[in-house]
């Protein structure tokens, strides 16, 4: 099956009013609203975000959630040191998300930023949640940081630059970590993700179809969306293979093999 430009274009209409249908604005007291999203955590629990007006900004909190609902499962991720910790702190760096001593995972924003703040604040949530698939023989490291150092020392087989920030139809900016060039007119741009769920899935496919008018502009027809994960289990089967339907290839991490057979420089 060829996926056509009409097809594109539907399956972005279809995106967007989903999310304008699925998510819900909610007045509350003290100068806040609460955002419902349609999108659920690791336990299946929904993603709910507080917004709260201090001074001239908005300031966007899970209000302890996440943290704490990893805790009641056996999670800790707040004892410092730790790899889970360090873990922790490397998912919200990248979007500039802080957090308090309580455990809250919260975000400043403009008025003009908040849209994009709001889109940061749910991958990030996203992120964290996924830290109840990891186990102890996979917490030694943290995953970007291996990926970072494997490819820092293999630039003589990979050509790669990032990360990228790709704006998209709905403004909002998506985060690539790599743009992995292969060879001349040979663009795939790479997402990191510790592991798949149907939540990440939904989210990669819409960034797929937001940001096609910045990698056609940019990149012609020349550039893909790619996914690299830390391992591939049966679980995670179903997922990748609906991303691959939409064009966008998963990689395994662990898979070096695989891993230069896809992004290595061709000679």
């Amino acid at each position: 099956m060829t996926v056509t430009d009409s097809d594109v274009k539907e399956i972005s209409a279809e995106w967007a009013k989903f999310l304008q249908h699925s998510t819900k604005f909610t007045l509350l007291q003290n100068n806040s609203f609460r955002i419902t999203t349609p999108f659920a955590d690791s336990f299946g629990d929904g993603i709910v975000i507080n917004v709260r007006m201090v001074d001239d900004e908005y300031v966007l909190s899970d209000q302890g959630y996440t943290i704490w609902n990893l805790g009641t499962n056996g999670i800790d991720v707040m004892r410092k040191g730790s790899n889970r910790n360090r873990m922790l702190k490397s998912l919200l760096k990248p979007y500039n998300l802080g957090l308090t001593n309580q455990a809250v995972i919260q975000k400043s924003s403009t008025r003009r930023d908040l849209a994009q703040s709001i889109t940061d604040m749910t991958q990030v949530l996203i992120n964290v949640s996924d830290l109840a698939f990891l186990t102890r023989s996979n917490t030694v490291g943290i995953f970007y940081d291996d990926v970072q150092e494997f490819f820092s020392k293999s630039r003589d087989t990979y050509s790669f630059i990032g990360p990228i920030f790709a704006p998209g139809k709905s403004y909002v900016k998506y985060r690539f970590e790599y743009l992995f060039t292969p060879q001349p007119n040979d663009f795939r741009l790479t997402k990191l993700y510790t592991s798949l769920s149907k939540n990440t899935m939904d989210v990669i496919i819409g960034i797929w179809s937001d940001t096609k008018e910045f990698r056609d502009n940019n990149y012609g027809s020349n550039a893909t969306i790619n996914v690299l994960v830390d391992g591939l289990d049966e679980k995670s089967k179903p997922f990748a293979d609906g991303l691959n339907q939409h064009g966008i290839s998963v990689l395994n991490f662990k898979d070096k093999d695989g891993l230069k057979q896809s992004l290595a420089t061709v000679s």
